[in-house]
């Protein structure tokens, strides 16, 4: 069962964002956090597929701006109750008989229930508020430490214009009931019958404070020198820090270098195996988009890169990503390395890490301490892919790794991910009989990873309703089966 608060999250902000641009909280823990006028970091990623989180840097606008008085107050908007219940129940019953051969029967019945009701208001920074706020104060200077640290790591900054907040505390509760029943018997001249039955039961309740954040958007600061703006429409291109964008253009300069840094620009170190293994593909050529042929380029190039790792390194890098996995640590992993990267950078070695971060290290560095890119490139892929899934999907996929049962699922999301074109669109997907394996329902590995990406199944005709924010999650999913299926193969 997924996690409570989430999927409580996905239905508000389904019903009330009709344009996409409220960010789902993804953690209870933090969901106090997120306040208007609170600034954020995020780094820049190297998949498309993976949308890194935004982070609180501790500080708020004021804190950054002279003279540091409070912020001007915030719109509320009328509260909204929401509701939302689910029942379902499903059973199914087979009879098999022959004369004097015997009968065989068996029985099964799922059902679950879900509901949740609340009452949510809207806080916002007004656009007009933040323009007068931004003619009336300027930038501090010196600039803040934490400034100078996130434009040293090539971060960007945003701002919190805008939350779904709670308004009362309420308790949500998901409950499953699975049962199920068989008989056999054999004919008279034997005599024997055996009857079996069994049920499960799961109960989950969760309660959400009032004040909770549920959903979140933001604003980017754009810093030029000692001048700040706010843009509220975001640019995928747009960088916090101009100058640091400006030095990027310098062959060999400071900014290019951090921005290497970050992850020793992965997707870069794929353009280049295409541009040495293949006949007059160039960089400027190879034009990755945000679709499935896309998507199955940078799989495929990744899958082509680990052909040139060592049976034993593969082996090596296999037992730790399964340990990784039960571990649920990928995202802590993936910072750990890329911290180590960017240490790595200046100094001109990297330095021994403990723990799983440091066992895959070891697996991509030279003897005199630096990185070999090339190799770096697909494991930094699979990492941020990794770290794209929850905790229940980690171990799923740690459980078919250890099974060498991959293939399976990969078919499945690759079929799941080709049937649901164009993924800007909902739509119900069914799904072909011959790619859900030997089972299919609620207890199938491959329905917990599906149902983890946040997609609704059915199991009596077998069916996915495709949602285009689980867009991002299915084909990082995608690209963690089928490179950990790679790996596993070349052992």
């Amino acid at each position: 069962m997924a996690s409570i608060f989430e999927w409580v999250v996905k239905r508000v902000v389904r019903e009330l964002d009709r344009n996409g641009e409220l960010i789902p909280m993804d953690s209870l823990q933090n969901s106090a956090s997120f306040q208007p006028y609170c600034l954020l970091s995020k780094k820049s990623s190297s998949s498309w597929f993976w949308r890194r989180r935004y982070v609180c840097v501790g500080l708020f606008i004021r804190d950054i701006l002279e003279p540091s008085d409070p912020e001007p107050a915030v719109e509320c908007v009328s509260p909204i109750h929401f509701q939302d219940t689910v029942d379902s129940n499903k059973q199914v019953s087979v009879k098999v008989m022959a004369p004097g051969q015997g009968k065989l029967a068996f029985g099964a019945a799922v059902s679950g229930s879900s509901s949740a009701s609340l009452n949510v208001c809207t806080l916002r920074v007004s656009p007009n508020t933040w323009d007068t706020m931004l003619r009336e104060r300027h930038l501090r200077q010196p600039e803040h430490k934490v400034l100078q640290q996130l434009r040293n790591r090539g971060d960007d900054v945003f701002m919190v214009t805008e939350v779904l907040q709670t308004q009362e505390a309420v308790e949500v509760t998901q409950t499953r009931k699975q049962e199920g029943s068989g008989q056999l018997a054999l004919p008279r001249a034997i005599g024997s019958q055996v009857e079996g039955q069994g049920h499960m039961n799961r109960k989950k309740t969760v309660t959400i404070p009032s004040g909770s954040i549920l959903a979140f958007r933001v604003a980017q600061l754009v810093i030029t020198g000692s001048d700040l703006n706010i843009h509220g429409i975001l640019n995928k291109k747009q960088r916090t820090f101009v100058t640091f964008q400006a030095e990027s253009k310098l062959p060999g300069g400071a900014g290019d270098q951090r921005r290497l840094s970050s992850g020793f620009s992965m997707i870069k170190s794929i353009y280049d195996h295409f541009k040495i293994q293949s006949d007059g593909l160039t960089e400027d050529s190879l034009v990755l988009t945000e679709d499935f042929q896309g998507l199955q380029m940078e799989v495929n190039a990744c899958a082509e890169i680990l052909e040139n790792f060592s049976k034993t390194l593969c082996g090596q890098l296999l037992g730790v990503l399964g340990q990784v996995l039960w571990d649920q640590q990928a995202l802590q992993v993936l910072q750990a390395l890329e911290e180590s990267l960017e240490q790595g950078q200046q100094l001109g070695r990297v330095e021994p890490l403990s723990g799983p971060a440091g066992a895959i290290l070891e697996c991509l560095v030279l003897p005199c301490r630096t990185v070999v890119k090339e190799l770096a490139g697909p494991i930094f892929y699979l990492l941020e892919a990794l770290a794209a899934l929850s905790e229940t999907q980690h171990v799923l996929l740690a459980q078919m790794l250890e099974a060498r049962s991959l293939l399976e699922p990969l078919k499945l999301v690759e079929g799941l991910l080709e049937q649901s074109i164009p993924w800007e669109e909902r739509r119900a997907v069914s799904l072909l009989p011959e790619l859900l394996g030997s089972s299919w329902g609620s207890e199938a590995p491959a329905w917990g990873l599906l149902e983890g990406c946040g997609l609704e199944l059915q199991v009596d005709a077998p069916q996915v309703c495709w949602e285009p924010e689980a867009q991002g999650c299915t084909c990082a999913l995608y690209a963690c089966l089928a490179l950990l299926l790679k790996l596993s193969q070349l052992c």
